[in-house]
């Protein structure tokens, strides 16, 4: 055999080259057996419903300074005329004319006197520092506060235990509504092995069925975020999960389910 190799190293040596990147990457790459020994951790928080009510996002018909502005750059560059803002008092209107001059065999009339004002009584007057009624100060009212809309309540409405298949698996499914018709899937405590090509299913098929029967009829909520701790799955809204029942997290290379969980 060293004989045969030393004759036809040329060719030898490529060829060697070449299977062992080969193995490498069916270790490394299909099998991913490196994946078997470290974890992948996630710590996420409770999901975040998005019911409620949304801003219009209908802007005010307030022309302000910056769009009257642009209003004008824009009305330039098409040669349009600018407009100009203009502050102008208002003209003051003239009342109606009366004539001076006085008619054949009428007297004008002679101008009146002022009257003499009387002298202010002292008494009258109200000292200084004494609030006249004018002056009263008045109690002013709090300001009715309006209520402000209650938060949408999180619910649990089906939860299930995590129980081994082909690996380990424990932890809570647990599937969380605000009664808006949005829901999550969330898994708490949960712990799995961690592999390659790792899915999180919502199947139709029992939690005892084998292992072919869980890809037949099944939702795919995503790729497993993390072997390790607490995530969530938005689940798409009006699926039935009296029929799709079972968690399962799903090998998609192999074929295999690694651990599953009942909603009920």
């Amino acid at each position: 055999m060293r004989s045969w190799i030393r004759q036809h190293w040329r060719w030898a040596l490529p060829a060697g080259v070449v299977l062992a990147g080969v193995g490498a990457w069916l270790v490394f790459g299909f099998f991913a057996f490196q994946t078997y020994f470290q974890d992948d951790e996630v710590d996420e928080a409770l999901p975040f419903f998005t019911a409620g009510p949304a801003p219009s996002g209908i802007e005010s018909d307030e022309t302000t300074e910056d769009m009257a502005k642009a209003m004008n750059e824009a009305m330039a560059d098409d040669g349009m005329p600018m407009v100009e803002e203009v502050d102008e008092p208002m003209p003051e209107m003239p009342g109606p004319a009366t004539s001076q001059v006085p008619k054949p065999g009428v007297e004008a009339p002679e101008p009146a006197e002022p009257a003499e004002s009387a002298p202010a009584d002292p008494q009258d007057a109200p000292e200084v520092g004494e609030p006249t009624e004018e002056t009263q100060p008045t109690e002013t009212q709090p300001a009715e506060t309006q209520p402000q809309p209650a938060e949408p309540q999180i619910i649990v409405e089906a939860s299930g235990s995590f129980v081994d298949r082909s690996h380990p698996t424990e932890g809570s499914a647990l599937v969380l509504g605000d009664s808006s018709g949005q829901r999550f899937l969330r898994f708490e405590d949960f712990r799995t092995d961690n592999g390659p090509d790792l899915n999180v299913y919502l199947s139709a098929a029992p939690t005892d069925a084998p292992a072919g029967e869980f890809d037949n009829d099944f939702v795919d909520l995503g790729d497993l975020k993390g072997n390790v701790g607490s995530q969530n799955y938005e689940i798409p809204v009006g699926l039935d999960l009296d029929h799709y029942s079972t968690v399962a997290i799903w090998c998609v290379r192999f074929g295999v389910v690694f651990g599953v969980a009942e909603l009920t």
